[in-house]
């Protein structure tokens, strides 16, 4: 099977990532609370990973133009709209919990139905990876890669790798999925080939003096 790599893309529609544009609040009353946002489990480090999600959830968004097709909330937990969630529902086991996209004044986003889901098809890299074709080093026991190759054998259409590199977290789709996705209108990402992706890592700041257009021709975690 055929792999490829989902990146992020920054562009004026959709932010590389939504850390310093979005908070997920539990519902719409908590917002006016001036609630600490790393108080709420799911930001929490000790509750994050394993946290009950907010079935009446609402995502603030501190700019009113951005369109999601998929992005990270934190951990391993994202916002997707309905056509990530239908193309991702085939191929995972996860709950997707229904929330709605708010700006601050609590007005909505656009007509859109978003979901978040806790994504939990993690691999070891050694399971995964085709390790004498890849090219990677582990660095404190995070993976840091050059070159992705997967294994010939390997049946999975979506997943990520355990413990890589947070510059590199990103998912790996087959073919299925790619062509899945090419089939509607998305925001915010790139399919890259593996043959052709550039990697960058945590150390690496060059990206702070590219052009958008540069950054886009990296990897990116979603």
């Amino acid at each position: 099977m055929k792999y490829f790599v989902l990146s992020a893309t920054q562009s004026s529609l959709c932010p590389i990532s939504l850390v310093d544009d979005a908070i997920l609040y539990m519902n719409k009353g908590q917002v006016s609370q001036n609630i600490e946002y790393g108080s709420l489990p799911w930001y929490s480090y000790k509750t994050s990973k394993n946290c009950e999600l907010p079935t009446e959830g609402v995502l603030i968004l501190k700019n009113k133009k951005i369109e999601i097709s998929i992005r990270n909330i934190n951990e391993n937990i994202y916002v997707v709209d309905e056509d990530f969630k239908n193309i991702f529902g085939k191929y995972i086991d996860s709950d997707f919990i229904r929330i709605e996209l708010l700006s601050e004044n609590l007005e909505k986003i656009n007509n859109k139905n978003y979901y978040i889901f806790r994504f939990n098809q993690i691999f070891d890299f050694t399971n995964v990876l085709d390790l004498n074709n890849s090219i990677y080093r582990l660095d404190n026991d995070f993976l840091i890669l050059e070159k992705a190759e997967f294994l010939n054998n390997l049946d999975v259409n979506i997943l990520k790798i355990n413990n890589i590199d947070t510059a590199q977290d990103t998912f790996f789709i087959s073919e299925f999925v790619k062509e899945e996705i090419e089939k509607n209108k998305y925001q915010g990402i790139s399919i890259f080939d593996l043959s052709f992706a550039k990697w960058r890592n945590s150390d690496d700041f060059s990206f702070m003096f590219l052009g958008e257009d540069e950054v886009n021709k990296f990897v990116w975690p979603i």
